[in-house]
Parts: structure tokens; sequence; C-alpha cells
């Protein structure tokens, strides 16, 4: 179960209140696509990669191995120039252990960020520290990524479509990326969060978890969690953002290509 939203701008509110009367999350949810996880699939990879980093939060914290491990999934460019610390975020930063999250998180869900990013000295931006936290603590994290900055958030005026975070994306050329040097990083990072929170606390309990995520205690059946509203974010972003690829014999549907983030 989310922690409870802090307080939302009244007008972003409003907007978040009429997005959820016009847009199904349980059909944004199952439209999820990047690269082997897929919702017809099971979301293998997501599945195999919160199981490994919930466990190594638990146990002896979460490591620059697993980190490179997500920037696999992601496809990272420059993969080669992540480093850092052996461990760049100590056990038992983010779940108690009762294995529920950190009562201060629900407060300060920056705390962990300022860690990782003081532990991580090179390749690793906003989009890659976020999805390391989305990993290790699902039920209260969620990534922010391009294609979510440049629909909900700023930087592209061709495709945005909401005003909720004053996060900025931007295409230098070789790829759209959230600069970490603007002003709003990290505070408007607790603002996606809060934003993730608010609608994971007013969905009915309809969330489609595929049944491995329940069996393998990630999920309670149903149960929204800020991970799951930033999937289907993800999705509803990728209606025009996402330019569509050959289909493959191998996927069961069309997927968006790659962004570089």
């Amino acid at each position: 179960m989310t922690f409870q939203a802090q307080t939302l701008n009244p007008v972003v509110t409003q907007d978040l209140d009429t997005f959820l009367q016009v847009q199904s999350f349980p059909d944004l949810y199952r439209a999820y696509a990047w690269r082997n996880d897929r919702f017809e699939n099971a979301f293998p990879d997501i599945c195999r990669l919160e199981s490994q980093l919930v466990m190594m939060d638990q146990k002896g914290g979460i490591t620059l191995s697993a980190v490179e491990r997500v920037a696999e999934w992601v496809a990272m460019r420059n993969q080669g120039r992540i480093a850092g610390a052996e461990v760049v975020l100590p056990p038992r930063s983010l779940h108690t252990p009762e294995g529920v999250a950190v009562a201060d998180l629900g407060n300060h869900p920056l705390t962990p960020v300022r860690v990782l990013q003081a532990n991580i000295t090179g390749g690793v931006g906003p989009t890659y520290l976020s999805k390391v936290l989305r990993f290790a603590l699902p039920q209260e994290y969620g990534a922010v990524d391009t294609r979510c900055v440049r629909v909900f958030g700023r930087g592209d005026s061709d495709v945005r479509r909401h005003d909720w975070v004053e996060l900025s994306a931007r295409n230098y050329g070789d790829g759209w990326s959230i600069p970490t040097t603007q002003s709003a990083w990290p505070k408007e990072y607790a603002t996606w969060v809060n934003i993730l929170r608010y609608f994971a606390m007013r969905l009915p309990g309809d969330c489609p978890h595929p049944a491995s995520f329940v069996m393998a205690g990630l999920r309670k059946q149903g149960v929204w969690e800020c991970a799951d509203v930033e999937m289907a974010l993800f999705s509803y972003a990728s209606q025009f953002t996402g330019r569509r690829e050959p289909r493959r014999k191998s996927l069961l549907k069309v997927q968006f290509t790659q962004e570089r983030e």
C-alpha cells in the first residue's frame, strides 16, 4: 500500500481527477511494452529485476552491478560510463526488517535519490536513478523517463499534453534526456512520486497484475502501486512520443522503439 500523496497544486489535482475519469488505467497497464516485457508474457524481466533489487535492499544493499543490470534492461547508451561505489544504497534504506517501506520515505521520498547521486559518480542521470528505485521499492516509486516528461512536463511542445511537473527533457541531437543541471531536479521528482501516489490511492482495486507478481510477493491482488501507475502513464505517453517499429514474429503486439533517456 502506497503512502498518502503530499500536497499537490490544486490545478494539477483537478487535471489528475479528470484524467482518472477519461482514461482506463487497466487498459494502459496492459498496453505497456518495453523490449521483452509485455503483459502477454507477464513482464518477465521486470519481475526478475524487482525480485533481485527488493532482496538486495533487505540484505547487503543495492550494488553498482545492480544499477548496471537496470541500465542494460533500459538499453542505456554508454553503459561503460557507469561508475561509483560498490554499494550505492546501503541495506534497509527502503525496507524495514518486516519488509514494508521505511516510514520516513512518506515525507521524504528524495532521501534515497540523494544517496544514489552521491554514490554513483558517473554515467547515470535522473531516468536511471529513478528506475533503480522503481525496481527496489515499486510500492513507493516509479521511473521518470523522457516520454513521461515530454508529455506531462516540459521540453517538447509538440507532444506535451499536461502540465503536471516542472521537469524538462531535452534533445541535443542524439536522443532525449533529462538534464541533471536543471533546478527542478530532483525536487520535481518528489512531485512525480506524489502524483503516482495520488492515482494509486484513488484507483479501484482492478490492477491486472500477472499472477507471477502476486506469487512472488511483489504485489497484492488488484492493488495499484506507484510503479504500476507509472507503467500505465508510460503507455499513455508512448501514444504521442513512441515511434513504431516493424512487427516481429516473436512479439504479440507492436511495440514502441527504445527511446534514449
